[in-house]
């Protein structure tokens, strides 16, 4: 090869190495940022398996609150047929 080829040559790898260079630094950038989303998606998932836990608590303290009228309904109905029962037991044996 003469000299101009091989300068002419060495310029156009020059260029690529440039080019490459260039391209090389836009994917560092695009891991970081897929890096940065991973970690956030981590933390996301762990704060959403909290809040299903907090969610899941609650419906069980809503679930017995709610429960507690009927049950205290179902005693005093109870002690009314016990009364009433009462009563007329008491009253055929006097």
């Amino acid at each position: 090869m003469d000299e101009q080829k091989i300068l002419i040559a060495i310029t156009q790898q020059g260029e690529q190495i440039k080019e490459l260079s260039r391209r090389m630094d836009g994917l560092e950038k695009l891991t970081d940022t897929v890096n940065k989303l991973a970690i956030s998606m981590e933390r996301l998932t762990a704060s959403m398996k909290t809040t299903e836990e907090n969610v899941d608590k609650l419906q069980t303290d809503v679930a017995l609150i709610h429960d507690k009228p009927a049950k205290r309904w179902d005693s005093l109905i109870g002690a009314l047929i016990a009364a009433i029962i009462g009563v007329v037991v008491g009253h055929f044996i006097k």
